[in-house]
């Protein structure tokens, strides 16, 4: 089953999806995954680390960053923030063969551009959250505006599909699938290398160029996505959890969790507990 982050839907009236995150609990990460719809990601305050296309940004307050459609992306809120996600369909640039190129924090643009988007973005919003009978015609209109922007000041041609659908870039959205479908069997680097027709240190190198992170790390942070749910949910034991997560041990468990997220698997309980009372 497709996790909330993974299964976009798109307003058939405004023609996006829109929210805001505030991350209150910094100890969260959202997983690698990737969506065929387009992302635009809006850093109103604070800071959130993104795993993109190879490369780790730290996006701070002001900063804008694109995710083209396809392209798997992680992000971990190392502080407390606010940020503005919007969700557009890929059709338009599909059709057009437009890869948009915008990431404040690695690459400038003129300051023009950045206002017109965060301002709009920001617009989009407040209106959002007016529940007027018949805003979603201005969202519609203030949509348009901001695709317009996209695709005229930030896009770049493309000869053909396979300059952004690379063969690389397919064959990694199928090894994140299985190490997905397969994370809580201890799934091995070897063992995926050898259903994809790779040798291990190739895939392992690969895997690294494209995704940002190493084969370990990326299973990890699944391991402890489950583990925090099942930490949240159940009143199973740690050594339960890990079993069903895909540690080989209690051990190795407690000490990837303490790596992580900076708090012993206990101490994490412990915190959540006390926000509850509170």
């Amino acid at each position: 089953m497709k996790k909330i982050y993974e299964n976009i839907s798109i307003d058939r009236n405004t023609q996006m999806n829109l929210f805001k995150f505030k991350a209150t609990d910094i100890d969260r990460i959202i997983p690698m995954h990737f969506h065929n719809e387009i992302e635009l990601i809006y850093c109103v305050k604070g800071q959130l680390k993104i795993w993109h296309e190879g490369k780790n940004s730290i996006m701070s307050k002001g900063d804008l960053l694109f995710i083209n459609s396809g392209m798997p992306h992680l992000s971990q809120s190392t502080s407390k923030n606010e940020v503005i996600v919007i969700h557009l369909p890929e059709t338009l640039f599909i059709q057009e063969k437009l890869y948009i190129k915008l990431d404040t924090v690695n690459e400038d643009i003129p300051e023009r551009i950045k206002k017109q988007i965060t301002n709009i973005m920001t617009s989009l919003y407040e209106l959002h959250c007016s529940y007027g009978e018949f805003s979603f015609l201005k969202e519609q209109s203030l949509v348009l505006d901001l695709e317009y922007i996209l695709v005229t000041q930030l896009a770049c041609q493309l000869k053909n599909e396979k300059e952004f659908y690379s063969n690389q870039q397919k064959k990694i959205k199928e090894i994140i699938h299985i190490v997905k479908e397969h994370y809580r069997d201890n799934i091995s680097l070897k063992e995926v290398a050898s259903l994809c027709g790779y040798s291990p240190a190739y895939l392992s190198r690969m895997f690294h160029q494209h995704v940002g992170q190493s084969f370990v790390e990326f299973k990890q942070i699944l391991s402890l996505e489950k583990a925090i749910e099942l930490m949240e949910t159940t009143d199973k034991t740690f050594e339960q959890i890990s079993m069903e997560t895909g540690f080989s041990n209690e051990k190795s468990f407690r000490k990837v969790f303490k790596q992580v997220i900076g708090k012993t698997p206990r101490e994490y309980k412990s915190s959540k507990k006390t926000t509850e009372i509170k």
